[in-house]
C-alpha cells in the first residue's frame, strides 16, 4: 500500500479499454456530509420555523446512532420533519440547484478537484455513487460535470412530487455496490473497462471490489491502516494538490 498526497498518480490502462472513474460524494468529492446540512439549509432558506424542530431531528439521529432503526427509516423521517410531506418538482429543482451552487466549488478539496480534472482529461466517464438523495445529489454531480450518478431514490406521487419515503433500499454498502455493478453492466460494454474508485469509507468495499484501482480517501494513520489491511491505495484530498502527475511513481 502506497500513500500519496492529494492527487493519486495515474495507472494508465490500454488506450482501447473504456475507462470509468467512480467517486463517492460525502467526505470524498465534498469535505462535509450533505444530508443533514441540506435539510438544515433548506429549512432555514424556506421555512425557518422548522429550525425549532432541530431537537426532534437530534432525537432521530440519536435513535439511528443507537441502532434503534436503520437509514431506511431515519432518512425519510428526517426529510419529512425538515422539508414537509412532499416537494414539488419545481421546488426540488430550485433547492437542489441553489444548494449545489453553495457547495461547489467551495467545499471541493483540492485533491478531489485535481483528480476529477485528471480523470476527465484522460477520457474516464465520471460516475458519482452516493447514498445521498438523488434529487439534490444530481445537481451536485451536474455542477461538477459528472457523466452519471447512482444515488438513493425517493418515491413520487401521481403529480410527480418528491416524497420522503425511499423508492427501494438506501444506496449504501452492499446496495450501492449492487447499483454500481448494474450500471457498469449497462454502460461499460463487455466488462473490460478500466475502473477507478474513490471513497472515504470502508462501507464502499463492494465498489472497490469492482475496481482495478481502489483509493481510500482520508487523513491520518487510522485510515491509512485500513487501506493497508484491505490492500487499497490511500491518499489525502485535503492536502495541497501539488504536481498532479508524478512521473516516477506508479501504483501497483
Amino acid at each position: 500500500m502506497r500513500r500519496y498526497a492529494a492527487t493519486p498518480p495515474p495507472m494508465t490502462p490500454p488506450a482501447a479499454l473504456p475507462r470509468i472513474a467512480i467517486y463517492d460524494l460525502d467526505r470524498t468529492v465534498l469535505r462535509k456530509p450533505t444530508f443533514t446540512l441540506f435539510l438544515l439549509w433548506a429549512a432555514w432558506r424556506e421555512a425557518p420555523w422548522r429550525l425549532l424542530l432541530i431537537p426532534v431531528l437530534a432525537a432521530l439521529m440519536i435513535g439511528y446512532a443507537l441502532r434503534l432503526y436503520g437509514r431506511d427509516r431515519f432518512k425519510p423521517g428526517a426529510i419529512r420533519l425538515m422539508l414537509g410531506p412532499s416537494l414539488s418538482p419545481a421546488r426540488a429543482q430550485r433547492l437542489a440547484l441553489a444548494f449545489a451552487a453553495w457547495r461547489v466549488p467551495r467545499d471541493v478539496p483540492p485533491g478531489a478537484a485535481a483528480s476529477i480534472a485528471r480523470d476527465r482529461a484522460d477520457g474516464y466517464r465520471l460516475l458519482m455513487a452516493t447514498a445521498a438523495p438523488e434529487f439534490y445529489a444530481s445537481a451536485i454531480a451536474q455542477a461538477l460535470e459528472f457523466d452519471a450518478i447512482v444515488a438513493s431514490r425517493h418515491r413520487r406521487d401521481g403529480e410527480g412530487n418528491w416524497l420522503p419515503s425511499l423508492d427501494g433500499p438506501n444506496c449504501y454498502g452492499a446496495e450501492k455496490g449492487r447499483r454500481v455493478s448494474e450500471w457498469l453492466t449497462e454502460n461499460a460494454g463487455d466488462g473490460t473497462a478500466h475502473v477507478r474508485a474513490y471513497s472515504d469509507h470502508a462501507s464502499d468495499a463492494p465498489i472497490f471490489a469492482l475496481a482495478d484501482e481502489a483509493w481510500l480517501i482520508g487523513r491520518g494513520r487510522k485510515q491509512a491502516a485500513i487501506a493497508a489491511a484491505m490492500g487499497w491505495e490511500f491518499c489525502d484530498f485535503d492536502s495541497d494538490a501539488g504536481p498532479p502527475f508524478p512521473p516516477s511513481v506508479t501504483p501497483r
